[in-house]
């Protein structure tokens, strides 16, 4: 009998043992898997902040381009209107 309980003892203790270096395993996965996850987190973050820059710089840009349009559209007219004038 004390010997099948020993048998029995070390039973379990190999499977608790084979468990414990499985869960472990899973336990080193998983949190590689976080550092990756951070690390995309971080990426796209950035990305984003550039993307946001990018957006701020060409809205500037449409609105100087639209000025700009504005003051060449108030010269040709002036030129238009001269011309008229001059022809009359």
């Amino acid at each position: 009998a004390e010997i099948k309980h020993k048998d029995f003892c070390m039973d379990e203790f190999n499977t608790n043992q084979l468990q414990t270096e499985t869960k472990e395993r899973e336990k080193q996965d998983l949190i590689a898997k976080i550092e990756d996850l951070e690390m995309t987190i971080k990426t796209l973050t950035e990305e984003i902040d550039a993307l946001k820059a990018e957006t701020a710089e060409m809205q500037v840009q449409m609105k100087r381009a639209g000025e700009d349009r504005e003051k060449q559209n108030h010269e040709f007219q002036m030129t238009v209107s001269d011309q008229r004038s001059t022809q009359q």
